[in-house]
């Protein structure tokens, strides 16, 4: 079938939405109709060379729409069923997969080596994380079109396919905050802000959030922040009003910098979780008699999440205002402004753009 895709030629090039190929799924695939895609940092970190593609690619990956075919086989969707993206292909045949840790699938790429679906005029097309979601119509494994039944809006519900589940998952999954704690989160996005609301969710007595936008801080206020701290000294307050350091801290940044406050912050017996996309070549340093003391520091990638599972339960906390979606959009664009959309979150200040279809 014919459908529209926006095609990133080279890394600084604008995007040209242009007519593709797209095939029909095959045994075990299924095909989406695209309601809505928020464009996520990973997508201009994929841009930034922090992330594996080949030129021309389609990008986006943080997505919902309705099925619009099913392949051979396929038995957990039906065409009209309303679906979010999932960009771990959980292919329940790899050892993380066989422990259940399907955000450890070994198929989990971030380039799909320009094979699949998507051409344009007889040129294969990468898709981004294996889905290639700036597109009308996306074909995809069953596995990752995962049925969320909800009410919500497509504009918030795509947020669930990365970066709410990313810290909404952090803090509830990989730091398992336990009721009464007290949590630091370090940066104010989308991710950050999920993971203070997972943070509350969980119990926690205390939240502390850091960020050095203003906007953001007070964003995370609304959502459940106890304390919204500038980045400046914020290491030594948060020590101080703490009483010795934090029980947990998560860093939402993917700054190596911001990677050493979270971890001196903690008290002993303390955890530090890594959530934000650092560079390849990014190292950092720690005293290893810190980790005498008990303190910990674990990386986090989709929020430890099983996506057939949770989804389903982050949608129901939307549903039921227990996870506020609404300060995580700060503007929605249609699609074809899709340009515009990269620019305004190039510039630092939005939390989310969401394109729709």
């Amino acid at each position: 079938m014919k459908t529209h895709a926006a095609i990133a030629f080279s890394a600084d090039a604008d995007f040209q939405i242009r007519e593709v190929d797209l095939a029909g799924p095959g045994p075990g695939e299924v095909r989406v109709k695209m309601q809505a895609c928020g464009i996520c940092r990973s997508d201009i970190s994929a841009l930034e060379g922090k992330e594996t593609i080949e030129f021309p690619v389609v990008l986006g990956h943080e997505g919902a729409g309705l099925v619009d075919a099913v392949g051979e086989g396929v038995l957990s969707v039906k065409v009209g069923d309303p679906v979010v993206l999932s960009w771990s292909p959980a292919c329940g045949l790899c050892p993380g997969c066989q422990r259940g840790e399907h955000q450890l699938c070994e198929q989990i790429n971030m380039t799909t080596g320009s094979i699949g679906p998507l051409s344009l005029e007889g040129q294969s097309l990468d898709r981004f994380m294996g889905l290639g979601a700036f597109s009308e119509h996306v074909v995809v494994p069953e596995a990752m079109a995962v049925p969320v039944q909800t009410s919500m809006d497509p504009r918030h519900s795509c947020l669930i396919g990365c970066g709410v589940t990313t810290g909404f998952g952090a803090a509830v999954n990989t730091a398992a905050i336990r009721w009464g704690e007290s949590v630091v989160v370090f940066g104010c996005g989308g991710v950050g802000l999920s993971a203070i609301q997972g943070a509350r969710v969980a119990g926690a007595a205390r939240i502390i959030a850091v960020d050095p936008i203003q906007e953001r801080r007070q964003a995370a206020l609304k959502v459940g922040a106890s304390i919204a701290l500038d980045v400046a000294g914020a290491v030594k307050q948060i020590i101080g009003v703490t009483g010795g350091g934090a029980d947990v801290a998560i860093e939402c940044v993917g700054k190596t910098s911001t990677m050493l406050d979270a971890f001196n912050t903690l008290r002993p017996g303390g955890r530090s979780i890594v959530v934000g996309l650092p560079a390849y070549t990014d190292k950092i340093e720690l005293p290893v008699i810190m980790l005498l003391r008990e303190k910990s520091i674990k990386g986090s990638i989709y929020g430890s999440a099983k996506p057939h599972l949770d989804f389903q339960k982050i949608a129901s906390l939307g549903e039921t205002a227990q996870i506020d979606f609404e300060p995580l959009v700060d503007k929605t664009r249609h699609f074809s402004e899709i340009n515009e959309g990269f620019a305004e979150m190039r510039e630092g200040k939005l939390t989310r753009v969401v394109l729709t279809f």
